[in-house]
């Protein structure tokens, strides 16, 4: 090899090494923001906002990375308490200012938002102002494209020109915002209930809570199993009971859809009960990412229809915080 030669081989690797270093930052930035809607709700959040409408906020944040859902809820809040205000302009018409909707957003900032963004699917066809779900989607987009999360100050002051109104979001997004649990042993997330299923270990307070209100509506008719040892995957919330497993029968089609209306039913009341991630049939939903997305397992070799149950055909996993 050349001089010339070895002078532009390490010309090059010295290039690739660079643009690795900096993918690889840029990867880990990325990841510590995490995706929006990852706090949990307070309880004076949860007191506040309906179910339905909380998981509605928590899904729109996530198209904006590291925005956090509490911004969006106080918007909402604020400005129509969360669509019950019956003012003009929040379910039909617009307010003097030609505001509408439960975010009260004014034409020209909603078309603006739909030349640049797609409203995800779920709301109205075509999406409306009026939506829940395409306000809150919309709203978010907008937060983003004004400087959220990095300068949230600005992007809310964008959303409505007043310090006072920037100040009142930012302070009541604080309140809907939980505290960090402790991680003593005083911790409410200790493990001091006998399992209910019979397995000899102990469950958490909250997991028991879910357990007991999935049992009454008839949830459990096939069996379930909460603690578990779980040596293939020590890092399961099994063993620290946060979890439970509660079975359907994977070739009967009766069972899968009973299965799909018990997993919606805690997706939508994950706020109310700590729900932290479900999986069931292949499919994954998170409070921090709330969309059904497939499920993904070194372990098990998931995705993988063939496993039955180490890709969660025939059981819903449910993890609570």
């Amino acid at each position: 090899m050349s001089a010339t030669t070895r002078i532009a081989a390490v010309a090059a690797a010295t290039l690739l090494l660079f643009v690795l270093v900096v993918a690889a930052s840029l990867a880990a930035s990325i990841g510590s923001v995490g995706p929006g809607g990852a706090s949990a709700p307070s309880p004076s959040a949860l007191a506040d906002i309906p179910p339905d409408q909380l998981v509605v906020y928590q899904h729109a944040a996530t198209v904006c990375p590291g925005l956090d859902w509490t911004v969006l809820a106080t918007i909402g809040k604020v400005e129509t308490d969360h669509g019950r205000s019956t003012l003009p302009g929040v379910h039909d018409g617009e307010n003097p200012f030609h505001a509408a909707g439960p975010m009260q957003i004014i034409p020209a900032t909603w078309n603006a938002i739909l030349v640049r963004h797609r409203i995800p699917p779920g709301g109205a066809n075509p999406p409306s102002r009026y939506n829940a779900h395409d306000a809150a989607h919309a709203a978010a987009f907008n937060l983003c494209d004004n400087g959220a999360p990095r300068d949230l100050r600005g992007a809310v002051f964008a959303y409505n020109h007043s310090t006072a109104y920037v100040d009142q979001v930012l302070d009541q997004a604080t309140r809907y915002r939980a505290s960090p649990p402790s991680s003593g042993p005083e911790s409410g997330d200790a493990a001091t209930v006998p399992d209910p299923t019979g397995t000899g270990g102990r469950i958490t307070p909250r997991m028991d809570t879910l357990y007991r209100a999935l049992d009454a509506d008839g949830a459990v008719t096939r069996g379930a199993t909460c603690w578990d040892p779980h040596p293939q995957n020590p890092t399961s919330d099994h063993p620290a009971g946060r979890a439970c497993d509660i079975f359907y029968t994977a070739s009967d089609p009766t069972s899968v859809t009973r299965g799909w209306d018990v997993a919606r039913w805690l997706t939508a009341n994950a706020a109310r009960y700590g729900v932290k991630y479900v999986i069931w049939q292949g499919r994954i939903w998170t409070t921090s990412r709330p969309t059904w997305a497939t499920y993904r397992s070194t372990i098990y070799g998931c995705p993988d229809p063939t496993e039955i149950t180490g890709c969660h055909y025939d059981h819903i996993h449910i993890s609570v915080y």
